[in-house]
């Protein structure tokens, strides 16, 4: 019988864990990445998310690893030169259009943050906690009439696009890959045309060679004195070094990350983001919880637990 294990049950719904228990030897545990490099090696397959690694330790002539099982669009956890050097399958999302019109989770938090962000909600309810009840120090801004830039444009930069039309926002779009958009929308051939037009800029880009710090310090000076900046698609894709400066400065009013680099080393290594934010009220992050609702969780876990029990 197929032995598989899962580092993060906390991370997987229930009916996903039940499900796999019912399908193969099934060990569900919450470990770290050490120990999950020593034990993987062990079992035919693995069940993941982001937080756990997946590389040449835990493949090879002396391991059992044959298949990773990761319910995410985002791959960057996973090392597929070692999978494919040692025959590991990999299951993932990235690519399942037709199922993927259904994930609403990543879109929503996207106009969460910039709701929370733009309305400075946290910060007045921090005050709340502490006994005040005024207004004037959190006066925010509206999003109706704002011009929303979106980087990206495919299943999550759509559904965002929709939500921010249904708020009034005006629609400017840049996707290299992508010929024809919507008529409601502004398209742009260069990213650098883009970024001057906009007052909120939204990232939707997989992480690539060529989208690592996609927005940099040059980009960043391109944009409206007073512009804000939402990234839900991955950490590296913006300059941390150049967001804190742009942050420092007032260039930009402020920011919202679902994303960090070097996220997966937070807990241990700290972060300068985490410094940031305890002396400022301008950044707003959340712990890459963007597809994290239960209903995401669970179509997904038994989406790619399905689809691997088809392949055995």
């Amino acid at each position: 019988m197929i032995r598989m294990l899962c580092p993060e049950p906390q991370n997987f719904s229930e009916k996903g864990l039940a499900y796999a228990k019912s399908k193969v030897e099934f060990t569900s545990q919450q470990i770290n990445q050490a120990e999950f490099e020593l034990r993987a090696p062990e079992f035919e397959a693995v069940l993941i998310r982001f937080n756990t690694q997946v590389g040449s330790k835990v493949m090879g002539k002396n391991s059992n690893l044959k298949s990773v099982l990761s319910p995410t669009t985002g791959l960057d956890h996973i090392d597929f030169d070692a999978a494919k050097n040692h025959n590991v399958d990999i299951f993932h999302l990235k690519g399942q259009k037709k199922f993927l019109n259904s994930i609403s989770g990543t879109a929503e938090h996207t106009i969460a943050l910039m709701l929370a962000l733009l309305r400075k909600i946290p910060s007045s309810f921090e005050a709340f906690k502490t006994g005040q009840w005024e207004q004037g120090s959190f006066r925010g801004r509206e999003v109706s009439g704002k011009t929303l830039g979106i980087v990206g444009y495919g299943r999550l930069g759509k559904k965002v696009a929709r939500i921010g039309l249904a708020f009034g926002m005006k629609i400017a779009v840049y996707d290299p890959y992508i010929d024809s958009f919507p008529k409601n929308t502004i398209s742009y051939k260069s990213f650098f045309n883009l970024l001057p037009e906009i007052d909120i800029l939204s990232i939707h880009v997989p992480l690539l060679v060529e989208t690592k710090h996609l927005i940099g310090l040059r980009e960043i000076e391109l944009m409206k004195p007073g512009s804000i900046l939402i990234n839900t698609s991955r950490g590296d894709v913006v300059s941390t070094q150049a967001l804190i400066k742009a942050l420092q400065s007032g260039h930009l009013a402020g920011a919202a990350l679902d994303v960090i680099d070097r996220e997966h080393c937070i807990e241990k290594e700290g972060h300068p983001l985490i410094a940031f934010a305890k002396d400022n009220d301008n950044l707003l992050v959340t712990p890459h919880i963007g597809g994290s609702t239960y209903e995401s969780v669970e179509k997904t876990d038994l989406f790619i637990l399905k689809r691997f029990f088809q392949s055995i």
